[in-house]
């Protein structure tokens, strides 16, 4: 998030700020006296005041639980590290791939990407520096990678990374990276965005650690890239960030960045109404008229995106498949079934809570990439069927109790159709879980929601989560697989990446291993053509739903809230607010 921003500073400006530092220019000689007439001296006048200096606050609903992308599913995480942690690149507003501590894009014309696509060669900026005043050179590229894939880390995601043969720095400006087989998504690596998570990392503070993801660093990184640097945080309270005087582009407009941690939306809506906060970056769909209706003294910012809000099953097995995909646990033995995970699906009156909880703001997607080119559109979302639910559930065996739910024979065992569900204790999410759980008890479905703290539903292997470690039944997030189509998908669905003791690293949360599945994605990356990947992903997207392997609730949009003084930089369906937080500024 943040990028083609590196206007450097005209020399009169940065000498006037100088000279404002020093309180004048340098002593002289005086002149020589004259015979021209004797004048009255000017009365004396006080120093100029400094001007004040400018700070904004916005409000973050979910405290981050780490800071550093590799080691963080959490959105509100990745949109600090847009703030302190930066990558080679990012999406501007426009969608478009431009520089941050490159000096320029990689392409065939500039050099920078080899005939056969296998070698990409960055160019850095000249000049950079960490905020403490280190050179950020290639080096930092060179360790970001290694860190990665160092067995004694264990990053959420390795995907892309894994396909790097390796990484040459020729001097301190250069880095050439050689992939061991034709990798298309190579811009979403080292590089930073809202879904992209590529900050480069300082070698001269991490080299020679190890079991990284619990490094006080990865929580709260002390030197910063972006345009600010976390100075002061204080759990369940607030974080203060500090422009960075050493950030690559321009000088950050604001002094300082204030986050406060507040427990709801609502609690963000009534703190921008009496002026407390500056903007709030997560509304709902369904809070779009509310926010609209404060005009002018609140205004509202809707940006469509590629996000969906999704229910999963967890699919884990212990005895993986074929050597590869082990989880720790079996998942609930029903959804083993595709009839069940379908009758769940068909049990489910998406529709109804778009229209009431939702405002009728969204859609019920498809597929895993709505809103974007990459969408299937000859499939068509699965409607609400109760009575097609309860057949389904007939035909695979299970039977309405005395007490109204099903159960029937599981691998040899009398099971219940009684699960939970696990997600965060967001507001929206607690009332859409209870419609679900209305839905479901009318097809002899007891469906039990948990909800939890976002840090704690989203923390990772090391840190005991519960779906990495596989300790729930269903659960449910927003994610999106963008801005390249396939390293989202084969984060969630490859064997490679369902994560175990022995393999804590892997984001597949679904805990799914099914070789066909790794097997279309691959075509998915066998190609750069756009037409021939797009009919590649259209058979992905047909298999998972054929497959009913989730439960797509709503397409999202970015919903922000912000008051009139504070004046952000432009929104991107990419990018979001936070990649050019250095234009930031406040009335």
């Amino acid at each position: 998030m943040k990028r083609n921003l590196s206007v450097l500073l005209s020399l009169v400006v940065l000498a006037s700020i100088l000279l404002a530092a020093c309180g004048g220019g340098a002593a002289t000689e005086a002149p020589a006296a004259t015979e021209a007439p004797a004048v009255e001296a000017p009365a004396a006048t006080e120093a100029p005041v400094a001007a004040e200096p400018k700070s904004a606050t916005g409000a973050w609903s979910q405290e981050p639980d780490n800071i550093v992308p590799y080691y963080t599913q959490m959105s509100y995480a990745i949109w600090i590290a847009q703030l302190t942690l930066v990558g080679l690149a990012e999406w501007d507003d426009q969608g478009s791939f431009v520089p941050e501590l490159a000096a320029e894009i990689p392409s065939a014309a500039n050099g920078g990407v080899s005939a056969d696509g296998l070698t990409i060669t960055w160019k850095l900026k000249e000049g950079l520096k960490w905020s403490d005043g280190e050179a950020l050179t290639s080096a930092d590229v060179k360790f970001t990678f290694d860190q990665v894939m160092d067995p004694a880390n264990a990053p959420l995601s390795r995907t892309g990374y894994d396909k790097i043969a390796s990484v040459e720095t020729p001097d301190d400006l250069t880095v050439v990276i050689t992939f061991s087989e034709l990798y298309p998504g190579w811009q979403t690596l080292f590089t930073q965005g809202p879904n992209n998570a590529g900050s480069i990392l300082p070698a001269h503070i991490l080299a020679g650690k190890t079991a990284l993801e619990s490094d006080p660093f990865i929580h709260q990184p002390t030197v910063a890239s972006g345009p600010f640097v976390i100075t002061d945080w204080v759990a369940g309270d607030h974080m203060v960030l500090v422009r960075n005087d050493n950030f690559y582009g321009s000088r950050p407009i604001l002094d300082t960045v204030n986050i406060k941690f507040v427990p709801t939306p609502e609690t963000a809506l009534a703190a921008l109404q009496t002026g407390d906060v500056d903007w709030y970056p997560d509304f709902s769909e369904s809070d779009i008229e509310t926010v609209n209706a404060l005009e002018p003294a609140v205004h509202l910012k809707v940006v469509p995106g590629a996000d969906f809000e999704h229910y999963f099953f967890n699919l884990g097995t212990t005895a993986g498949v074929d050597g590869k995909g082990a989880a720790d646990q079996d998942g609930f033995c029903p959804f083993k079934d595709v009839n069940v995970r379908k009758a769940i699906t068909l049990g489910i009156n998406r529709q109804a809570f778009v229209d009431s909880l939702l405002a009728g703001k969204t859609t019920v997607p498809v597929s895993q990439w709505p809103n974007s080119e990459w969408e299937n559109k000859s499939l068509t979302p699965a409607t609400y069927d109760p009575d097609g639910a309860a057949a389904l559930l007939e035909e695979a065996g299970y039977a309405l109790g005395d007490d109204g739910i099903r159960h029937g024979d599981c691998n040899g065992e009398d099971t219940k159709l009684s699960f939970t569900f696990d997600t965060t204790d967001k507001q929206l999410r607690v009332d859409i879980a209870l419609a679900v759980q209305s839905d479901l008890a009318k097809i002899g479905v007891e469906f039990k929601p948990n909800h939890s703290p976002a840090g704690t539903f989203f923390a990772g292997y090391t840190d005991g989560g519960i779906m990495p470690t596989g300790n729930y039944d269903m659960a449910g997030y927003t994610t999106g697989f963008y801005p390249d189509p396939m390293p989202g998908a084969i984060d969630s669905f490859s064997c490679d990446t369902v994560p175990n003791a022995e393999k804590p690293a892997g984001a597949n949360n679904y805990l799914i291993c099914d070789p066909k599945l790794d097997e279309l994605m691959a075509a998915g990356n066998a190609t750069a053509d756009p037409a021939t990947r797009k009919v590649a992903i259209d058979e992905l997207q047909k298999y998972i739903y054929d497959n009913y392997y989730v439960v797509m609730m709503y397409a999202r949009a970015n919903v922000y809230g912000y008051v009139d003084r504070f004046v952000p930089g432009s929104f991107g369906f990419f990018s979001n607010m936070n990649w050019n937080a250095e234009v930031w500024d406040v009335k």
